[in-house]
This record gives structure tokens, sequence and C-alpha cells, in this order.
């Protein structure tokens, strides 16, 4: 692919000034489709008919996803110059060459920016972001974003910031540099809800999901384990994919407040049972508040089994028990 600088561009212009030509006029007609591919516009990218002449460099291209305009007096001026035998129509004012290319996003550079920051010896299960958002980027229609490198990568103290220059290919031989700056965050897998629950309806397995999580954003109240959520209830209506809490779960209740219960106390070898009203809600292995429904007296109890309790306050007696 022809490179393209100051001196070549000087070389365009002098052949323009100078009455450059080519040896024989060419009948020509104006192609319908403007557009190129190389940095650089040719007579055959303008002008159908012009043999050999076709390859002729004439003009930069612009580019790559880009078009440039031309008057019909410069097209008049290029075919005057080069022989080309070409009428102006009289309703042709201006034309827009057009240069193909592949369009491209700041995110399509994570890849390039991850190999980055893995050779710097950043370790572990990270994400990045590139900060910013940028529209029309586009590489030469021969160019992907593998072919774009990174200069200047550094990371802060930290090394959850870095800054860098991308080097996008042209086509010709200096590449157009873009800034780019970025935030490197640890990540976590966290077990989510896969659907809204309602309060009381427990958890199964395949009501939960894992979700990938920023570290900074969990502390030791998250669930972090799929055994604390199976088999438990919610306490109120959750949002699927955000981080539970321990406090946002709670065993199933089996013994629901005001509901009649037996109490059980143990003394040794004797056990004593009575009648009791539980005062609160209650899961396997809850304490709860149980009134003695003959001697009213309330005393903290273990749940065991549903309609059962066992009594672990330091009551001397459960009068009338």
């Amino acid at each position: 692919m022809p490179t393209f600088g100051k001196t070549y561009k000087h070389i365009l212009i002098a052949a323009l000034l100078s009455g450059a030509c080519a040896p024989a006029a060419f009948a020509a007609d104006l192609r319908e489709q403007l557009s190129v591919i190389d940095p650089v516009i040719k007579l055959g990218d303008l002008f159908e008919g012009v043999g050999a002449e076709a390859e002729t460099v004439i003009l930069e291209a612009p580019a790559p996803g880009q078009a440039k305009q031309l008057s019909s007096f410069e097209l008049e001026r290029i075919a005057e110059q080069f022989k080309v035998d070409w009428q102006r129509p009289t309703y042709l004012k201006r034309v827009n060459i057009y240069r193909e290319g592949n369009a491209f996003s700041l995110d399509d550079l994570t890849d390039v920016a991850m190999d980055e920051i893995r050779a710097q010896g950043v370790s572990g299960t990270i994400e990045i972001q590139i900060f910013g958002r940028r529209n029309g980027l586009f590489l030469p229609a021969d160019a992907t974003v593998d072919d774009i490198m990174l200069e200047n990568f550094e990371l802060n103290n930290r090394q959850d910031r870095f800054t860098a220059n991308a080097l996008l290919p042209t086509g010709t031989s200096q590449p157009e540099r873009l800034s780019i700056s970025g935030r490197i965050e640890e990540v976590r897998m966290v077990p989510t809800l896969a659907r809204v629950l309602t309060p009381g309806e427990v958890i199964s397995a395949h009501d939960v999901e894992w979700t990938k999580m920023p570290v900074r954003q969990l502390n030791s109240r998250v669930v972090m384990s799929s055994k604390e959520l199976v088999g438990q209830t919610v306490k109120r209506a959750l949002q699927p994919g955000r981080a539970l809490y321990t406090s946002d779960v709670a065993p199933p209740v089996v013994v629901e407040k005001g509901s009649v219960v037996t109490m059980v106390m143990k003394m040794g070898a004797l056990s004593l049972s009575a009648s009791g009203r539980a005062l609160e809600d209650g899961g396997n292995g809850d304490t709860i508040r149980v009134m003695n429904t003959k001697s009213k007296q309330t005393v903290d109890a273990k749940v065991i089994n549903p309609g059962q309790v066992v009594v672990t306050s330091n009551s001397i007696t459960l009068a009338a028990m």
C-alpha cells in the first residue's frame, strides 16, 4: 500500500500546478460510486475509461470512514491536468469521495489493554473499563483491532487505573495516536436470585444464579455461598441479579406467631411438657418467645419441629406444667 508523507503531497501539488499530464486524451465518465480503500485517490477512482493511467495517484484520501468533497471545478481541473476527455454535467456541483473502513469502539480495545495489564504483573480475576465514548472511530478496510498497539502504558500505584496511547493503523507509515484511560476492577462470582421470590418463599437451587460483582461492592454481610441460600426464605421481595445480605434471608417458618405449640423442658432425666402459644415466628433452630397458656409465663424456647419447642430460658419452673 503506498505511503503518504509531506514530500509526496508536495510532488502531487507540483504535478497539478506544473501541467504534468498523460500523453493522450481519454474519453472518460465520472464513476457513479466514488469510494476508495487506499490512503490515496487515483485517477481511476474518479473516472472510468482512463486506461493505464488509472493507477496515477492524484490526491490524498480522507481518513477511514470519512469523505472528501470535490467541487465540479476541481474535477474539471483534474480532468484537464491529466488530459481526461470529460464534460461536466451542468447539474453537477460537487461529489463526495468516501474512504471505506472498519468501525470500532473503545470497548474493542479492552483485550489489548488486558494484555498490557497482565504483562505488568496484575493477576487475579479482573475486568477493565475504558472511559469515555467516542463515535466515528474507523480503521482502514484491511485492518482490524488486532492491528492496534499500545504505547506509554502506565498503571497508577494502586493498580486500579491506567493510561496509554493507542496506535491506530492508517494505511500509511504514520499511525494515528488515540489517548485512552480506564479502570481496573477485581471481581468475584456471587450467588444471586434468578427471579423475584415472594416473602416466605423457599429458595431452591434453580432460583440461584451466579453473577460477577466488583470486590469493592462486597463486604462480610454479603452471602458468598449458594449453601447459605438454598432452603432459606426471603424476608422481602428482592430484585434478581443483586448481591444478597445475610439479613435478606431466614430459615423457613415452621412455627407461626400465635400458633399453639408443645413446650418441652428437660431437667436431668425428667422431661416436662405444657401447651404454649408462640409470640413470634420461628424456623428450625430459632429461639423465640413462647407463653405458657396456663401460667401466662413467657419463656425463651428453641424450635425443633413444627409445633414443638424446647425451653431454653432459666425459668425455675413452668408453673403448673
